[in-house]
């Protein structure tokens, strides 16, 4: 059963090692599956394993309404981006309720590998994009707090009390 770790826990600022498919911490069809499930229980459309407690180098993406188009990602790494960005709100699932508009580049290309080890190439942008970009910082200790000032960050969390309430 995976719990949700929430900001300020130590794990969110510590770069995950390589998911190690010879000497596996979990099942990777199982990490995927249940990372994915869990994501959409949540209501998220990305989750990191160090957000769940697991450290080490994979998240998920998909989408809340259907599971089954869900992703794991494996060992990302980023080796395209271009210059022209985009400035788009996100959420984070470790940040309840806090929703801060952050700038990223367009369009990336990247690799990783799947559940079975083998490696896989593409390319993401606009929304996608923004969301393997904010799961990969993940991966390297970064959070979306990190990411804007800390004026934006303070209005946000503002904002966020002010719908609490």
């Amino acid at each position: 059963m995976l719990k949700l770790v929430k900001f300020p826990d130590s794990i969110l600022a510590r770069a995950m090692p390589d998911f190690d498919f010879s000497n596996p911490v979990i099942d990777p069809k199982e990490l995927e599956r249940s990372m994915i499930d869990f994501m959409c229980e949540q209501r998220g459309i990305g989750l990191a394993a160090n957000q769940v407690g697991i450290e080490t180098r994979v998240f998920v993406m998909g989408n809340p309404n259907n599971p089954e188009i869900g992703k794991a990602f494996f060992n990302p790494i980023i080796e395209e981006v271009t210059e022209d960005s985009i400035e788009l709100t996100e959420g984070c699932l470790s940040f309840p309720n806090i929703f801060v508009k952050v700038k990223r580049p367009l369009k990336i290309k990247a690799r990783w590998q799947n559940s079975n080890s083998d490696w896989e190439v593409g390319q993401f942008e606009d929304y996608a994009c923004k969301c393997f970009l904010h799961e990969f910082d993940h991966l390297n200790g970064i959070t979306f707090h990190d990411r804007v000032s800390t004026l934006k960050w303070a209005l946000a969390v503002k904002k966020s009390r002010n719908r609490k309430s």
